[in-house]
């Protein structure tokens, strides 16, 4: 832990590192209840009046409490990171974009930078437009009349009209989703202002495009060859106006942030770069299915992925980011595997860890011969040796299985 204790800056962020050191702060009671709250950083009490200890864990990104910024930075290289975000559910595509990431050594700085030069090569030809349905009262008649809804609210009076049309307009969905991206990525004082003034001019730009009202849901989009040019900066959006992105107030607060859970980003990419790899091997991989435990079917189960041949389970793999405790064979890790095993009727387990955290074994148990694997990535392994990676893996797997 960091022993020497600071005070917060307005305008310098307190920056920890992922499963990293601790940071001891001076901040009042109710700021370090607001941190903690965000679950980027635990804050936890110490000895010392008014000093609080900020405990990093598996969560990194930014977050902005009052006068407070904290920023955790990913163990991993950004751009390694960058990738296994290609494999999130958001799909983003960062290998297509020309940005020389190196120089940022900040992930937020990393993904406004990123985001401002998308968003900008999508609106250079200009903004978007289609055609949206609009219900209003008007003076005069503009499409069909709502016969329901002027008889309900006028009661016999022809003025003034309630009709709905479609108006062909920038205020479409893919505009108020980088509009949104664009006004939370504002809001924090540290992004550097050649990336800030990209942002200030995009927000200009959509004058005319209506802003997403905090809390409410975001807007749905299609992806079709009308909107081809916006996907890259509507997959970037999607990121940062993720569930773990949030804008709200936290007792006497205004609290943003935007904060990645690693553990997360790790099994979303271990899952679809698996899927891919064992596609020539037939099967499907299926996610966070509920197996029962207990033949009263009372006890559930979810693993991670289960690679399963019709209704039949071929293997099943969990992720394990970081393993339960630091030293030793991760116990609870093995007692984990032992029961999907045993749910699922199969001789083999597989656990795969981020190398670092955990090194690769193999044990079968006692009595019951099943043998439960844990398999190790390197993460910080350029992309295509990371691929290599998981087509070993997966080979594994197959031989495991007894598949040819």
């Amino acid at each position: 832990m960091t022993t020497s204790s600071v005070s917060p800056s307005h305008t310098q962020p307190i920056e920890l590192m992922e499963y990293g050191p601790a940071r001891e702060v001076r901040m009042g009671s109710e700021t370090a209840a607001a941190i903690t709250a965000t679950r980027l950083v635990e804050a936890r009490p110490t000895e010392a009046p008014g000093t609080w200890s900020l405990v990093p864990g598996g969560r990194v990104g930014a977050v902005h409490v009052g006068g407070v910024s904290v920023h955790v930075a990913p163990k991993m290289p950004i751009t390694r990171l960058m990738f296994l975000l290609e494999y999130t559910p958001h799909q983003v595509a960062w290998q297509r974009e020309r940005v020389e990431l190196s120089e940022h050594a900040d992930l937020l700085q990393v993904i406004a930078t990123v985001f401002a030069r998308t968003a900008d090569e999508a609106t250079r030809t200009g903004l978007l437009q289609g055609y949206v349905s609009v219900e209003e009262s008007r003076p005069v008649v503009r499409g069909r009349i709502r016969e329901a809804e002027q008889i309900r609210l006028r009661q016999g009076r022809l003025l003034p009209v309630e009709v709905r049309y479609d108006d062909f307009t920038v205020d479409v969905a893919e505009n108020q989703l980088l509009l949104a991206a664009t006004r939370r990525l504002l809001r924090f004082r540290s992004v550097e202002p050649r990336t800030r003034q990209q942002l200030m001019q995009l927000r200009q730009l959509m004058a005319n495009v209506s802003p997403v009202i905090g809390g409410s849901s975001l807007p749905r989009w299609t992806a079709s060859r009308l909107n081809m040019r916006y996907q890259p900066a509507l997959q970037l959006a999607a990121v940062i106006l993720a569930g773990s992105s949030f804008e709200h107030e936290i007792g006497s607060f205004s609290v943003h942030g935007f904060v990645l859970n690693m553990p997360k980003v790790f099994e979303d990419f271990l899952t679809k770069a698996l899927e891919v790899a064992l596609q020539p091997h037939g099967g499907q991989v299926r996610t966070q299915i509920t197996v029962h435990l207990d033949e009263s079917q009372l006890i559930r189960i979810r693993p991670d992925m289960v690679w399963t041949e019709g209704r039949r389970p071929l293997a099943v793999i969990d992720a394990k980011y970081k393993a339960e405790k630091p030293e030793g064979f991760p116990d609870a890790d093995i007692y984990q595997a032992l029961a999907y095993a045993t749910a699922l009727n199969l001789s083999d387990a597989h656990l795969v860890y981020a190398k670092g955290n955990e090194p690769a074994r193999s044990c079968t148990v006692r009595h019951s011969g099943v043998r439960i694997a844990a398999h190790t990535l390197d993460l910080d392994k350029p992309a295509p040796a990371l691929l290599e990676q998981i087509s070993r893996l997966a080979q594994r797997i197959v031989d495991a299985a007894g598949l040819p």
